[in-house]
């Protein structure tokens, strides 16, 4: 079994490669959705309810996201407590994947949250920063503040190329990515002796 993490920049393309890889037969698991599930856990809810109150809750006893985010985007504090509770349990449950095989897990802020150690390789989705830009005003509808907003938080994709096990270049249409994707798949294929 080997755990390949992806990763990359926002507008870089890692959920088009998850997709490409999911369409080649690949599992690929999504921490965002493992997160999103760990956020309305009872532990994650005690914790939160412990620090803000009632504030944090709904009346159905959901997290109050409006709320949360709010307090993470506008103190630093608020945003490491958080990531503190959620980042630990996220890994612990990637860890506790089993699968036969290889598979994948997109995990936009990898190094970030210093998660490569959970990890057999990473795989790094890059693209010029131009490009990447216009992705995130298209599909997005982000301004030039608020991709700036965002991406200072992020660990610029020069050090992503650094510390990848793979890095996948994304400037250039789908056809081109699947085959960047196939390439690098070939990595994992058992070598003849013969």
């Amino acid at each position: 079994m080997k755990r390949i993490a992806i990763t990359g920049s926002m507008g870089s393309g890692k959920s088009t490669v998850s997709q490409i890889l999911r369409k080649l037969g690949y599992q690929v698991y999504d921490a965002d959705l493992i997160a999103k599930d760990v956020l309305q856990s009872d532990v994650t809810k005690a914790q939160l309810f412990e620090r803000y109150g009632s504030a944090v809750l709904n009346e159905d006893k959901s997290i109050n996201k409006n709320f949360l985010a709010s307090r993470i985007f506008s103190n630093i504090e608020d945003k490491e407590h958080l990531e503190a509770i959620i980042h630990p349990q996220v890994y612990k449950q990637i860890v506790s994947l089993e699968t036969e095989n290889l598979f994948f897990v997109e995990v936009p802020l990898l190094y970030e949250s210093q998660g490569e150690q959970y990890f057999d390789e990473v795989w790094a989705v890059v693209s010029e920063e131009s490009i990447l830009r216009e992705r995130l005003k298209l599909n997005r509808g982000y301004t030039d503040q608020m991709i700036d907003e965002r991406l200072i938080h992020q660990l610029p994709q020069a050090e992503k190329i650094k510390r990848a096990d793979v890095v996948i270049m994304n400037n250039n249409d789908i056809k081109a990515l699947k085959a960047s994707i196939k390439k690098a798949l070939k990595r994992y294929e058992p070598t003849s002796t013969g």
